[in-house]
């Protein structure tokens, strides 16, 4: 839908089709509801703050300022960790999430493929307070366990069990280049978006933990930033046990989802 047809039918309570399948008159809440929203807009603050939602899997996800918002390429880390489920039909596998967020990708995996064991962990506890949220939401509050921890941090949350996929889509913008985002990215929570002097810092502390964390032949699932693919493969080979096997190009035909396999 166009940013128009999204503020009506939030406002309207209606569908798109609905828009014009007959003449809407709006009434003086309704129209100062949408003023409201348009002076917002105005001051580059997100429409899907504004609305506090957004879609995601085909699932609508509540969100607001404590949190980044989904985008539509990290769809594609949630279908790469499907595939490998997929492929192993039967088995039961522990995942973990780390940095959910709004819970967008442990929630949409957890939702549409019931029966495995979802961790999820993030420093902030007001995302987490989100990502309960949506996990409530679509009833999977219960086969998720949420988890305030921080990576850079020695912290034992695997319970002496080890993870068989651990997926992240991390900060990986460099941090001189925050200021030079779009306004409204710049909205948006800046500990989900700074990953350090050259953007790369998280997956530096992610490969790290993947090795105290990641099961014998675990897979792990990285969204990676525009041109970070031979700097992120090398950050797995220094580790010595993970081998990246393959990059995935999303819409725009950007490598975006690296795939790797303890050894």
């Amino acid at each position: 839908m166009t940013e128009k047809e999204l503020i009506l039918t939030s406002v309207l309570k209606c569908r798109r089709v609905d828009l014009y399948a007959e003449h809407k008159e709006f009434s003086g809440l309704q129209s100062e509801m949408i003023l409201d929203i348009e002076s917002r807009r105005k001051e580059h603050e997100p429409l899907q703050y504004i609305l506090q939602t957004t879609e995601f899997m085909g699932l609508d996800f509540f969100v607001d300022e404590r949190v980044l918002i989904p985008r539509p390429e990290t769809e594609l880390l949630v279908e790469a960790v499907e595939k490998v489920l997929a492929q192993n039909s039967g088995k039961v596998f522990r995942i973990l999430d780390i940095g959910t967020g709004s819970g967008n990708i442990a929630v949409s995996l957890a939702k549409r493929n019931p029966g495995h064991e979802f961790f999820a962990i993030d420093c902030s506890p007001n995302a987490l307070a989100v990502a309960a949220i949506n996990a409530a939401k679509h009833d999977v509050l219960r086969q998720i366990r949420f988890l305030h921890a921080d990576i850079f941090s020695h912290q034992d949350f695997c319970e002496t069990k080890k993870f068989d996929i651990i997926i992240s889509n991390p900060p990986y913008i460099k941090t001189h280049d925050i200021d030079s985002l779009s306004l409204e990215v710049q909205k948006e929570p800046r500990i989900a978006l700074d990953g350090g002097a050259d953007g790369l810092c998280f997956y530096r502390q992610i490969a790290k933990t993947s090795l105290e964390l990641l099961s014998d032949d675990g897979i792990l699932c990285l969204e990676i930033g525009q041109g970070q693919e031979l700097q992120v493969q090398d950050i797995l080979l220094k580790c010595g046990q993970l081998a990246a096997q393959e990059c995935l190009k999303d819409y725009l035909n950007i490598q975006r989802i690296m795939i790797a396999k303890r050894k």
